[in-house]
């Protein structure tokens, strides 16, 4: 199986909504950068303590990014490190949202999917059992999750 590398934006957004055994139980286990990391912890609050949790259980891992590639500047530097890190690591799937981030790393010939992508999988899993649903629940927090999205992906 290839190395599953998170953004900070789908896992924080999984995490406010209690749903990071998403990932977890889709992947089972999910590495994050070192700036993904430090962004996460950020802003103090029930989702960072359960992105921590998922660090201290293990299943989430915090992995440091070596290769100083050149990227765009419009980019993170979450972003930047995922795709860094997934370069390093030769296979790897990104979850990525940001559709900036999500052009260099197709230019960059990462696979990457969204985190409506991941939560219809997790729907067709039975993980979950509505993928809809929790990306209501993920936009009444701020999260957007564009309609054109969930709509291709819904058929």
């Amino acid at each position: 199986m290839a190395v599953v590398i998170i953004d900070a934006g789908p896992l924080i957004a999984l995490a406010k909504v209690d749903s990071l055994f998403v990932p977890r139980r889709l992947f089972s286990r999910c590495r994050i950068p070192e700036a993904v990391w430090l962004e996460c912890r950020r802003k103090q609050g029930e989702d960072s303590r359960r992105i921590e949790q998922a660090v201290e259980e293990g299943w989430l891992r915090v992995e440091a990014a070596t290769n100083a590639g050149h990227f765009p500047p419009s980019l993170g530097q979450g972003e930047i490190e995922a795709m860094q890190l997934a370069l390093e690591t030769g296979q790897a799937l990104l979850v990525l949202d940001d559709r900036l981030a999500r052009r260099e790393a197709k230019r960059r010939g990462l696979d990457y999917i969204g985190t409506a992508r991941m939560l219809f999988l997790a729907e067709h899993g039975s993980i979950i059992d509505d993928a809809e649903t929790v990306m209501q629940r993920m936009s009444e927090r701020g999260y957007r999750i564009s309609p054109s999205v969930v709509q291709r992906l819904r058929l």
